[in-house]
This record gives structure tokens, C-alpha cells and sequence, in this order.
């Protein structure tokens, strides 16, 4: 049963409510005084209280997909297959080395005619230099299966979720594959390959997309491992102008420091509600190994302030009310400086929730799709 299915949940609360029966069922029973009528109590009420519990955390997570599957939660689905080098034709890999496969979550027109809707993949996109193998959803325009654009390598823009997200929440809740549709019915939007992903890659920690001293390089995954990986298997833009990376929250966060540390591999960036600055807390540990160079080395604001403006084009998406990372956003952009350029959308108020990310994201689809190039 998987982990955000309605049945799942349903039986939760069903036991719930049953022992919560029991419970009061069976408290005459036990109330004498004495050692075990006093733990017998005291067993019925922790009982009741941890399925409960248990039922409200598993609602809580399949609403808001902090955990998509059992295998993102146990910590167990980076057990994939490693890279493999193979000849290829067009770009694609025939050994299909990040085991590609139609998502279950487009509708199977989609599959049966890709070249008129275009395709919903389900991958996992090892790194070989990390280590890492994390599990992705790729949506790609139907322009990537006709004959006429056999030869066209598509720009890539990755999005990021929040800590700890799942990649799944992108398409349910924050809907980018419909917002893309209209996008592009709307001809706003150029053909292009959309990559959705967590940035926990190593849960159930929030690494912050850090290149930890002594422990897990995240950093290095997203702006090396990752773009090698996919180029493996698609037909993707070989040079910066092609590849650009977004996300919402700490994905947000993550999309523009990845840009500012590899703009090399990345022109184009958008941090949705996002911080500036890094970050330690009970989910983070010690992200720096109690270097104050490496913190500052992902700290935004540290970093335009003391190094070389990176090349790229950025968008800061915020609300003065209701966004409590806003205070940070102003503090940026006013030291934003040249080669750097920077676009905002600053609303008057709004939550840190996908109904304002709902309201931003059309114009966050358009204003990436208008800072990449196809080759």
C-alpha cells in the first residue's frame, strides 16, 4: 500500500478510532489500584495516543508530499543502477542508463501519442562523482518526438521542491506539467525539457545543496553529476544558455546558490520564497565543519558581497507580508551588482505555500523559458 494512498490513510484512522474504543471499553477494567491496573492505563492510553498520531503525521505528509513514496521516507530508493557508457544515437543512450520509465501520473494518452502531448518520465539520475542517485520526474515536449526536431538539443530547466519535499509534490500539488500545458498552448513557453526533483539527497537531512566538509556533497551533485547524467540519456543543450534551475523554499535557495557556484554550467535561475542565507539548525547538523569559510561560501549575501558577480540571470520571487524571508530578498537585491542580472516579483502579501507559488509560477515558467536557448 503506498505510503500517500487514501487507503492507507483510511486504515489509519480506522484503527484510531478502534482503539480509541478499546480504549474507553476497556478502562473499568483496569481501575483498580495497584502496579498493573496503573500500567495496564497507562498502555491503553500511550496506545491510543501513538495510532492517532500515527494516522495525522500520515495525513499531514500525503497532503503536503514531504514524503512521496516508502522508499524516499526509509531512505532506501538511492539503490539504483550506476552509470553506464554506452554508443548513442541523437544523444539518447540505447542501455537507457538512468532506467527511464513512463510515470504513472500522465495520462495515458500522453504515452500512447508522445509526439501530440508530449511524455512524463520517471527516472533516477545517478551521480559518479558523489555517489548520489536520486529519483526524478522528466517532462518532455512533444516536439522532443517528432521527425523534424530529431536533431534539436532542448534547453533543461531543473525545479527543486522544498525540505524535504518530494519530487511527486511538483506535479500534484504544485502542478507544473499543467501550468507548462497552458504555457505553451498559450505560446508563451519554447519547447523545453523540465526536471523535477528534491534537493534532500541524502534524508533524512537538509544538506542546504551543500558541499559538506567530511560528508555529502550535494553541491557538486546539482551543478556537476546531475547535468552530466541527464546529457547521458537526452538530448539536452550542451552549453550554459541551455540549462537553467528554479525551485520554491529551500529549493529556491538551492536553485541560486547551484547558479552562483557553477555558472558555468547555468545561466538562468529562480529562487521561489527562498532564504539568502545559510543556515544551521536540528535538520542541517553542521553543514560546515565549523569552517567560517565554507559558511560564507554559501551564504548569498556573504557571496555577492565579497566575490566576482556571477554571470547569470536571476529572478527573486518574495512577498512583503506573509514571506518571512523577505527581509533577506531586499538585503540581496540591493547589493545585486553587474555581471549579475536581476529580475523580482514582489508581491504585496502572500503565504509561504503553493497557492502563492500558484500565483508567481506562470510567469516564472515564461521567464525562464525566455533566458534559455536551444542548440
Amino acid at each position: 500500500m503506498e505510503l500517500t494512498s487514501s487507503g492507507l490513510i483510511g486504515l489509519l484512522f480506522l484503527a484510531a478510532v478502534g482503539v480509541t474504543g478499546a480504549t474507553v471499553w476497556l478502562w473499568p477494567r483496569f481501575a483498580a489500584r495497584g502496579i498493573r491496573p496503573v500500567l495496564s492505563r497507562l498502555g491503553l492510553l500511550v496506545t491510543s495516543q501513538l495510532v492517532l498520531t500515527v494516522a495525522m503525521v500520515a495525513a499531514i505528509n500525503s497532503y503536503f508530499l514531504f514524503y512521496g513514496s516508502w522508499g524516499e521516507l526509509l531512505g532506501t530508493q538511492q539503490e539504483t543502477a550506476q552509470v553506464k557508457h554506452n554508443d548513442r544515437a541523437n544523444g539518447v543512450s540505447a542501455a537507457n542508463p538512468l532506467g527511464r520509465s513512463i510515470s504513472g501520473l500522465v495520462d495515458k494518452q500522453h504515452s500512447k501519442d508522445p509526439a501530440k502531448y508530449g511524455q512524463l518520465e520517471n527516472i533516477n539520475i545517478p551521480g559518479v562523482r558523489t555517489g548520489f542517485s536520486q529519483h526524478a520526474y522528466v517532462l518532455l515536449p512533444p516536439e522532443y518526438f517528432q521527425p523534424k526536431f530529431q536533431m534539436r538539443k532542448f534547453p533543461v530547466a531543473l525545479m527543486l521542491t522544498g525540505y524535504p519535499g518530494s519530487a511527486k509534490s511538483l506535479i500534484t500539488r504544485l502542478k507544473l506539467p499543467d501550468f507548462v500545458h497552458k504555457g505553451v498552448a498559450a505560446g508563451k513557453l519554447a519547447p523545453t525539457i523540465y526536471v523535477m526533483i528534491t534537493p534532500t539527497v541524502a534524508p533524512p537531512r537538509d544538506t542546504e545543496c551543500t558541499d559538506v566538509p567530511a560528508g555529502p556533497k550535494a553541491a557538486t551533485y546539482f551543478g556537476q553529476d546531475l547535468p552530466e547524467a541527464l546529457a547521458g540519456s537526452y538530448r539536452v543543450a550542451s552549453s550554459r544558455a541551455g540549462w537553467g534551475i528554479m525551485g520554491d523554499s529551500t529549493g529556491g535557495y538551492c536553485a541560486a546558490k547551484i547558479a552562483m557556484m557553477f555558472s558555468d554550467r547555468y545561466s538562468a535561475a529562480v529562487n521561489m520564497s527562498g532564504h539568502f542565507h545559510a543556515i544551521k539548525d536540528l535538520t542541517t547538523g553542521d553543514l560546515w565543519g565549523g569552517s567560517p569559510t565554507v559558511r560564507n561560501e554559501n551564504d548569498l549575501i556573504w557571496r555577492i558581497q565579497h566575490m566576482p558577480a556571477p554571470p547569470i540571470s536571476l529572478l527573486i520571487t518574495s512577498a512583503e507580508k506573509g514571506e518571512r524571508s523577505y527581509p533577506q530578498a531586499k538585503q540581496f537585491i540591493q547589493t545585486v551588482r553587474p555581471p549579475l542580472q536581476l529580475d523580482t516579483i514582489i508581491l504585496k502579501s502572500g503565504g509561504h505555500n503553493y497557492q502563492t507559488y500558484g500565483e508567481v509560477f506562470p510567469s516564472v515558467l515564461e521567464w525562464m523559458s525566455q533566458h534559455l536557448r536551444a542548440e
